[in-house]
């Protein structure tokens, strides 16, 4: 299965992921809206995980199935196998799970997402956790707080988590806020996206909305 055009946004809550989608979206690029449901703020952490990992590896098949069926478009998908690696280890340093428990979620996430997927292209997104910090206050002023958002701990651990994806092949890494006005990192983006898909972007195309 061709999975050349196919990128994923990932990073921790509140990292910059919708400003930059703005920013980057033109064209030639597809930002599919998948039929998600929203699990209860009240499920219990290993039932919670467990069922994202299900959900998740859904929807990264059908990222695939959209991907195979507009080879002319850049399909980007939301987050992918390496945000279920790094919130595995939010688990387990949050206390929600033991080593030997995430050993096992782990080969679950294994197994159920796409193989074609094991270490896809992505855009990761993970600007510091004051940042993050930031850009969470800032948006519950309008949005509803999502899971465990107003918990320092656990969004400090995200932050960490995403760490050694820096290096990660295949992954185009940002350490820096995004705002409105980032032209350079929509540029750099722009090169990045053209080199690893193959896919001719205009650069007239990336205006700030």
């Amino acid at each position: 299965m061709n999975t050349n055009n196919l990128v994923f946004i990932s990073g921790p809550q509140g990292a910059g992921k919708t400003t930059l989608v703005n920013l980057i979206a033109c064209q030639n690029i597809l930002i599919p809206e998948l039929k998600t449901k929203t699990l209860s703020l009240d499920t219990e952490p290993k039932t919670r995980l467990a069922l994202k990992i299900c959900q998740r590896a859904l929807e990264n098949f059908e990222y695939l199935q959209i991907a195979e069926a507009n080879p002319e478009k850049i399909i980007l998908g939301n987050r992918c196998i390496y945000d279920q690696r790094a919130f595995n280890e939010v688990y387990v340093r949050h206390g929600w799970l033991t080593q030997h428990e995430r050993e096992q979620y782990d080969t679950l996430a294994e197994l159920l997402y796409p193989s074609a997927l094991s270490n896809p292209k992505a855009i990761i997104l993970n600007p510091g956790f004051e940042v993050v910090w930031q850009h969470l206050q800032r948006r519950w002023e309008t949005e509803e707080k999502k899971w465990h958002e107003d918990d320092r701990e656990y969004v400090h651990y995200a932050c960490d988590a995403y760490l050694p994806l820096k290096e990660a092949p295949s992954v185009f890494y940002i350490d820096n806020e995004i705002s409105l006005d980032s032209s350079r990192d929509v540029e750099a983006v722009q090169s990045w996206l053209e080199a690893a898909t193959n896919i001719p972007l205009l650069r007239e195309d990336f205006v700030a909305p």
